[in-house]
């Protein structure tokens, strides 16, 4: 096996030291071991109305600019485009599998699947949240012309979940493999603008989800438990891509 560099190994220490001895602790007063809330950061903490404009008011001049612009998309959708969307329905990382390759799944770097899966735990709260606080009805809720290839998600349109990891997790993998930055955003772009193309989401949600991805990314990156959990990903992914 081989060994974390001793400077690495050392700071993974002390970011465990004070979860190990709080365990510890609750352990020998017969407490139960508290529950860490979140990861990397603090859900609560991201200010929602600072970070993003109101959506366009339902029946309003751009509001209906942009159910224009969706039934466009649907006119002109394609049968990929529909196979992609499809696939898209079920949202992880592991839909930039068409930028790494097929062997890019939680069984081959199960370390990274790990670690995204924390960064999502830390994420849903702050979109449901969003969701709940502008309550935003999706497109086909709004207009009976459109029709989307696939089931319409049950819960709100403003911001785009999808774009929001989307972008997130395409600005972590470019982290974690910087050669291809370019590709990656590129592959979050797309995954943002397929919701759009469904009919499932409002142009103006899909950009509310770039602009809070950016802003939790730039939150993770201000974690130090993140940066070290971002290098050892970095490592993994770094030799399960050798192998190919």
């Amino acid at each position: 096996m081989k060994l974390l560099p001793y400077p690495l190994l050392a700071l993974l220490s002390l970011l465990t030291l004070p979860v190990q001895a709080q365990a510890t602790a609750s352990t020998m007063s017969g407490a139960a071991a508290p529950v860490t809330a979140f990861n990397y950061f603090d859900p609560a903490t991201v200010d929602l109305k600072a970070l993003l404009p109101d959506p366009p008011a339902d029946g309003s001049p751009a509001n209906l600019k942009e159910i224009d612009l969706i039934l466009e998309k649907q006119q002109s959708r394609t049968p990929e485009e529909v196979n992609r969307i499809k696939r898209e329905v079920h949202l992880d990382v592991y839909l930039f599998d068409t930028v790494l390759g097929p062997w890019f799944t939680a069984q081959n770097v199960p370390l990274t699947a790990a670690f995204f899966k924390k960064i999502d735990d830390d994420i849903y709260p702050v979109i449901l949240s969003a969701k709940k606080d502008w309550h935003r009805p999706r497109p086909p809720s709004q207009d009976s012309r459109v029709h989307p290839p696939i089931d319409l998600p049950k819960n709100d349109s403003y911001p785009s979940g999808h774009s929001t990891f989307g972008t997130l997790d395409a600005l972590v993998l470019a982290q974690l493999v910087p050669d291809l930055k370019d590709q990656f955003l590129a592959r979050g772009r797309q995954i943002g603008d397929d919701r759009v193309i469904a009919g499932v989401h409002f142009p103006s949600d899909v950009e509310a989800g770039r602009t809070l991805g950016k802003a939790l990314f730039d939150k993770l990156m201000a974690s130090p438990a993140f940066r070290v959990e971002l290098v050892l990903a970095q490592q993994e992914l770094a030799t399960a891509r050798g192998r190919q």
